[in-house]
């Protein structure tokens, strides 16, 4: 688990892309937004100062769908 904390001009999609890798973008930022309970309200205009926690890569990959 990572916590890191915003800038002025940062996006959670870029944020969770750069940590986590654009391939799994829709399951990271899933178990990102689980994880920081609030964060949903404040994503799309994210305050400089904000804590944002980053579960484990595990997190991740645990809510990865199997499509077969």
């Amino acid at each position: 688990m990572t916590t890191i904390v915003t800038a002025a001009g940062d996006s959670l999609d870029e944020l969770v892309s750069l940590h986590y890798g654009p391939d799994v973008l829709s399951t990271a930022l899933a178990a990102v937004l689980a994880a920081n309970i609030g964060l949903a309200q404040v994503a799309d205009d994210l305050p400089p100062g904000t804590r944002i926690v980053l579960p484990g890569q595990d997190a991740v990959t645990r809510q990865r769908p199997a499509l077969w």
